[in-house]
């Protein structure tokens, strides 16, 4: 389904993905499944005060580190878009191709494109082709914004299928050559992607940001009681979202 079509809520998204799987996979709320992981996390750094939890869960992830300062000092206006859809990995050939990545979200701004892959807490791994796909796609749908390719509950090195633990640029260096050559024309070399590399992959694993949403939570405060404890219930729900998917 194109993302234009699609419902605007996370938990709306969530139950259309679910609806295209096998339901008694999501039996007990679907503990350890990603896609649900994902929704309450993403769900709850929503609606929190975005630069003091949001905004500190991008200043505490690693890499791209440009990017990801713009992203922060626009967390506030970011919108946030879950299970997304299919994006094109070459948006330009989009009519004579079917070559797309399905982001497990989208974060934009009016100078970030942020596609999100999120891993589950146990023991995942990624597909072969699937982190160089991802780099071009970022790159190739940013229109003109910063890319910014975030590995969300990710430290590497990182798993990939069939291949054992490898760094990030190895994990997209041995695919980028095929995946180029199936995109068509972008008008990009592996060597020009591989240079980009350090400005636009980052990550942050799932006890970071754990501990950073504690941290952020302990320190909080208003000047209404009230609100105090609006914040600590929707932060709490987060953690204890963490916790129990580990």
């Amino acid at each position: 389904m194109e993302p234009d079509a699609l419902p605007s809520s996370m938990i709306a998204r969530l139950l259309e993905e679910i609806s295209w799987e096998k339901a008694v996979k999501y039996r007990m709320g679907g503990r350890g499944m990603e896609n649900v992981l994902t929704a309450e996390v993403l769900g709850g750094l929503d609606l929190l005060p975005r630069d003091h939890f949001f905004g500190e869960v991008i200043r505490a992830s690693s890499g791209a580190a440009g990017a990801r300062s713009r992203l922060a000092l626009q967390a506030e206006s970011a919108e946030m878009s879950l299970l997304s859809g299919d994006l094109h990995v070459n948006p330009a050939q989009a009519i004579s191709t079917r070559f797309v990545v399905q982001p497990d979200a989208l974060i934009t701004t009016p100078d970030v494109f942020a596609l999100v892959e999120a891993k589950r807490i146990r023991t995942s791994a990624f597909q072969q082709e699937q982190l160089a796909r991802e780099l071009l796609a970022v790159i190739t749908n940013s229109n003109g914004r910063s890319p910014l390719l975030f590995l969300f509950g990710v430290e590497p090195p990182v798993r990939v299928k069939g291949l054992g633990h490898l760094t990030v640029a190895d994990a997209i260096e041995r695919h980028l050559p095929a995946v180029l050559e199936r995109a068509g024309d972008v008008g990009l070399t592996v060597d020009d992607l591989m240079s980009r590399l350090d400005d636009i992959v980052c990550w942050i694993s799932w006890d970071c940001i754990e501990s950073t949403l504690r941290s952020q939570l302990e320190q909080f405060t208003a000047a209404d009681s009230s609100v105090d404890a609006s914040i600590r219930r929707m932060g709490t729900q987060v953690l204890t979202a963490i916790d129990w998917h580990s």
